[in-house]
Parts: C-alpha cells; structure tokens; sequence
C-alpha cells in the first residue's frame, strides 16, 4: 500500500487527514507530521524521517509539503536524502498541498496504483482543483459551471 505523510506548519495536516476522514471514511497508511511555534527543525526532520518509515509498505511514500521550499519541504528532501537507496527511490515530495490532492493520492492507495502513475494523478489533480470564480462571470454565458459536488 502506497504510504503517505503529511508535513505542515502547524496543525493543517491533522486538518488534512481529518477532514479526508469525514468525506472518505477511515483512512490507513498516513502519518501527519506538525512543525509546531518555535519548535527545532532538526525535530521535524526526525519526525518526517519516522513517518516515512512507518507508513513504507515496499510501495513508495508520497510526502506532501504545505509549501514549496520552507522547513517542511526542506526537511523532507534532507531526509530522503539520508534514506537507503531503494527507499529514496520511491519517495517523492510534493510541495504545495490541497485536499483534492491528498484524496486523489488515498484513492490512488485503494487502487494500489504504481507511485509513479499516483505521483503524476496527484500532480494533475493539484492543477486541475485550483479555479477562480467572481460574480462578474455568473453572467457570462460562454463559461461553463459545475454545479455537481463531486464528494
């Protein structure tokens, strides 16, 4: 099964792993990781270092940092660069997380999708779930809506 952790400031990815739980059901293999006030970065590394470990099944570790290049994210490239090489090789960090994303990745783990093919699904998903609305385009006929809830 397809691992993953959740690396946050603060509590977002308790958030996260909770608000996935309400819309899909109890979720398995996920392993959130706070980076809480004034707390030593060195700590959030062993922590990602822990979660990684507890959530490989043999199946690759998708880590998801809630921004591109702060401690995090820093510390999950830092600490998968200690792993061993077979582990290294199937864990990826993904910087800049929504929900969408984090679902697409459970349903990715139910599907026991190969992490290369989920990596990517997971990355289109990101992309595909940002949008913009504004009063000013209700009335636009040439936009379409989505009025389905999709979860």
């Amino acid at each position: 099964m397809l691992g993953i952790v959740l690396a946050t400031h603060g509590q977002l990815s308790t958030g996260f792993k909770d608000a996935a739980e309400v819309i899909m059901g109890s979720v398995e293999n996920i392993a959130v990781v706070n980076l809480n006030h004034g707390e030593d970065i060195q700590l959030l590394g062993n922590k990602i270092h822990e979660a990684i470990h507890e959530t490989d099944q043999g199946d690759g570790v998708l880590v998801f940092a809630d921004l591109l290049s702060a401690s995090p994210y820093n510390q999950s490239v830092v600490t998968i660069n200690q792993l061993d090489e077979p582990l290294q090789e199937k864990t990826y960090v993904i910087g800049g997380v929504n929900l969408p994303m984090v679902l697409e990745a459970i349903n990715h783990q139910f599907l026991a999708t190969p992490i290369e093919q989920a990596v990517a699904a997971v990355i289109q998903q990101g992309e595909n779930s940002v949008a913009l609305w504004h009063n000013s385009s209700a009335g636009d006929s040439s936009k379409e809506t989505d009025e389905d809830d999709d979860f």
